[in-house]
């Protein structure tokens, strides 16, 4: 038995698929703020960081010199490479710290 006479029931998918968007969005939502607080300050967070000096008098270790002496002592790069490497970060920065 039909008790719309057959209309009125084609449209009630809607409220049903607009839910679905709405909850898969927000768990994409949550798993994008949750990878991003698990890696640090986000992908950007970190570019806007390296480009100033380091805060509270050099408190916090410069993560560019740092990479670069790790891959020294892995033997990636010679030391005349890291010294060019050194005087480019330098020069990017204007000449914040003398390496």
């Amino acid at each position: 038995m039909m008790w719309d006479y057959g209309f009125g029931g084609w449209w009630m998918w809607l409220p049903g698929l607009l839910f679905g968007a709405l909850v898969i969005g927000g768990i994409v939502v949550l798993v994008v703020l949750l990878v991003r607080s698990a890696s640090g300050s986000g992908g950007s967070g970190q570019a806007g960081h390296s480009g100033g000096p380091p805060a509270a008098g050099g408190s916090q270790p410069d993560r560019a010199r740092q990479i670069l002496e790790e891959r020294l002592a892995r033997g990636e790069i010679t030391p005349d490479e890291f010294r060019g490497l050194i005087a480019t970060l330098e020069e990017g920065r204007g000449g914040g710290r003398p390496g």
